[in-house]
């Protein structure tokens, strides 16, 4: 009994907890019940979603878009708008059309099934790369290039869905109080296997120039490492919801209710804000430091794809658990501060680079050491604020509608900064983006507030049927 009271008033008593949440109009009693399962199923829940982040972000460190693909592309093809394509895709695939499936995921009581059956074409996206790296052997540059591309448009149809459903599935079998902690141990935990990924394939790749079938069983291991990552989410306990889930059919009145939020939350409106501006720092590509590093500094394909790999996902693990437990304690403000902080420093690095000499290989390093941070901090910061605004049914809405506005954003300052390279040069691009960090770290700091502390009224329900 001691226990479950302590369990109950660790829930109650924190801000991002909504089961306690019964002047917002929710069934206090059912979700209570609800989160009392998923602090009885709590570490196995912790167990096997760590597991399931290893094998992700392990294969992820073998198909990494901003070095291993854009090191890969530099086989097939000299256009920077080319090579900087799969980091810029990068930006909008997981998010972009979340909004088409928001209304599908709310209409489930529970996540896991959904989860699944969306991630099955993300996983045969990623096995087609290795198809790719076969077809350059066989059939040359050309037809690689259209197989590649091919990829990441099915990415681009199905990565939304499936990154909507795991962020809302997440949310739902974390107690909230420990949300932060755990996101952050993943993101550490996942990065340390993406960074022995990275660390393996800088042993296999040749030292001197590699060629597009030297890529062919890195890809392989990693597609199939995906699809392992996939299998563990069926055994993650999720019990049924107890609230509301919206009716079928009801699909229009659910659309037009869903810009309410924008209407009644100014705190939301202001994180939409802060994250496109964030966004535009995408006008330097950061996939082109990979073809800045070859290019300009005869830095070796396998470096890139291998050492530099490592150092990023190396950054990553530092900063994850960090950015967690930050978060949980002092808010994840805080933690998305410290992400901008090193965004700014990476821009600034770079535009070091030029008169490093000797040492540019030591820059290089370094700026993709805290470009692997800041990456870690900025995502477990967003993941977590994301889900603290509004009602746990409103979160798809609330994903989505994020989504909506900044990938857009993100997508077409990523595909310019190619072209704003070739015309302008590396350094330039790099100058404007530093400035606007700079400015979203500003803005952050004296204008966004805290979702926990400063919440909104709540939300019209959305055509929904009874618990």
């Amino acid at each position: 009994m001691m226990t479950e009271n302590r369990q109950e008033r660790t829930l109650e008593g924190r801000e991002g907890d909504e089961a306690a949440s019964g002047a917002r109009g929710e069934d206090s009693t059912g979700q209570r019940a609800y989160w009392r399962l998923i602090e009885r199923h709590y570490r196995w829940n912790v167990g096997v979603s760590l597991a399931q982040g290893w094998f992700a972000l392990f294969s992820m460190g073998l198909l990494l878009p901003e070095t291993v693909l854009a090191a890969y592309l530099t086989t097939l093809t000299k256009s920077k708008l080319l090579i900087g394509l799969p980091w810029a895709f990068s930006l909008a695939y997981w998010s972009l059309p979340s909004v088409f499936y928001s209304y599908y995921l709310q209409r489930q009581r529970q996540r896991r099934r959904a989860l699944i059956v969306l991630s099955v074409l993300v996983r045969a996206a990623f096995a087609m790369m290795p198809v790719s790296a076969w077809v350059a052997v066989v059939w040359g540059a050309r037809a690689a290039l259209i197989v590649f591309l091919a990829a990441e448009g099915l990415l681009f149809v199905t990565a939304a869905g499936a990154g909507l459903a795991w962020h809302d599935f997440m949310g739902r079998v974390l107690p909230p109080s420990r949300r932060g902690f755990f996101m952050g141990l993943r993101e550490a935990v996942g990065q340390f296997g993406a960074f022995l990924a990275a660390a393996l394939l800088f042993v296999y790749l040749p030292k001197g120039h590699a060629s597009p079938g030297d890529y062919i069983l890195p890809f392989a291991v990693g597609a199939f490492a995906y699809v392992i990552s996939m299998v563990l989410f069926a055994f993650v306990r999720e019990p049924r919801w107890p609230g509301e889930v919206v009716e079928k059919g009801t699909w229009r009145p659910y659309y037009t209710s869903m810009f309410s939020i924008l209407k009644g939350d100014r705190n939301f409106r202001t994180y939409i804000f802060v994250r496109c501006l964030l966004a535009v720092t995408c006008i330097f590509n950061f996939g082109l430091f990979a073809s800045y590093a070859i290019t300009d500094f005869g830095i070796s394909e396998a470096s890139v794809a291998g050492l530099f790999s490592a150092t990023e996902l190396l950054g990553a693990v530092a900063a994850a658990a960090i950015a967690g437990r930050v978060g949980d304690r002092l808010g994840y403000k805080v933690s998305l501060l410290g992400g901008l902080a090193m965004t700014t420093l990476v821009l600034a690095a770079g535009l070091a680079l030029k008169w490093m000499g000797a040492f540019a290989f030591a820059g290089f390093l370094a700026i993709y050491f805290l470009y692997g941070g800041q990456s870690s901090a900025t995502w477990v910061a967003n993941f977590n604020l994301l889900l603290d605004f509004g009602r746990v049914e409103d979160r798809p809405r609330y994903i989505s509608l994020a989504s909506l506005f900044v990938a857009p954003v993100a997508l077409a300052a990523a595909i310019m900064s190619g072209y704003l390279a070739d015309i302008l040069g590396y350094r330039t691009v790099m100058f404007v983006a530093l400035v606007v960090s700079v400015t979203v770290w500003i803005t952050v700091y004296l204008v966004f507030h805290e979702p926990r502390v400063h919440r909104a009224r709540p939300l019209p329900a959305a055509p929904a049927e009874g618990a």
